[in-house]
């Protein structure tokens, strides 16, 4: 019985929840890292769509140009 007992006291006087702060800022980190990489792929992605759409209407202007 007085293992209950001990347990019943620590329990009444564990009313401060725990502090998981730590753990909030390192999950708000991550989520805008990895949103940060997202976007900056997205650009990347989109100069290379227009670097190809450039070099496909030369490829055409030159082609226009021989025949």
């Amino acid at each position: 019985m007085p293992d209950f007992a001990f347990l019943l006291t620590a329990l009444l006087q564990a009313d401060t929840p725990p502090d998981t702060m730590g753990y909030l800022v390192l999950g708000y980190i991550a989520l805008w890292l990895i949103g940060a990489v997202y976007v900056i792929t997205l650009f990347s992605r989109q100069r290379n769509l227009k670097q190809d759409v450039e070099l496909m209407h030369q490829l055409l202007q030159e082609e226009e140009e021989v025949q």
